[in-house]
């Protein structure tokens, strides 16, 4: 009896032993981080040809959640045919003191995409001038380069994108967490 007893658990335990060790392991991915809470997007434009030409604009909404934003401060007054090198800040100024969001989009920025439009006739090119690390580098979007033309008026709207895992260079993909515009004047 008991020699068949010895014999069932070694046969049950080799049997356990070679399961475990054929079963299949699967790779388990972190979650993707979720949207930045924003309330603030700033813009400042330094003119390359004169630095002490430093340009500010700041949209603002204390509640994105049905608020009205504050638009007293968003327009940027840049000289015509000039470059600007642009920076953007992501804030959320809802908290004291105001939290910057934008190291920790810089920290993702394989899962981020800032775009920029330009509506109304408005003299003015964009182009990104930072890049994340995907392979092949993607365009990011915290730094551009403004070139203005000739006067004009119009609007920019600036976005930022939330792309885990889809990022491509396109703003289409997927979810928004800011979008904004701003008013910009070519004089």
């Amino acid at each position: 009896m008991r020699k068949i007893t010895f014999l069932t658990m070694a046969i049950v335990a080799l049997s356990l032993f070679w399961v475990s060790c054929n079963k299949e392991e699967k790779a388990v991915s972190p979650p993707a981080p979720g949207n930045e809470f924003l309330t603030t997007v700033k813009l400042v434009a330094t003119n390359i040809a004169d630095t002490a030409d430093v340009q500010t604009a700041k949209w603002v909404d204390l509640n994105p959640n049905g608020g009205t934003p504050d638009l007293s401060h968003a327009t940027l007054n840049l000289r015509k045919n000039a470059k600007y090198n642009v920076q953007v800040f992501f804030m959320d100024e809802s908290k004291s003191p105001a939290e910057d969001i934008t190291t920790e989009i810089r920290d993702r920025a394989n899962y981020h995409l800032i775009c920029y439009g330009i509506y109304s006739g408005l003299n003015l090119s964009v182009k990104r001038t930072d890049k994340d690390t995907n392979v092949p580098a993607l365009e990011l979007g915290l730094t551009a380069d403004f070139t203005t033309g000739d006067i004009s008026a119009g609007n920019l709207e600036v976005s930022l994108h939330h792309q885990p895992n889809v990022k491509n260079g396109d703003c289409e993909r997927g979810s928004t967490d800011a979008d904004v515009n701003f008013t910009i004047n070519i004089l």
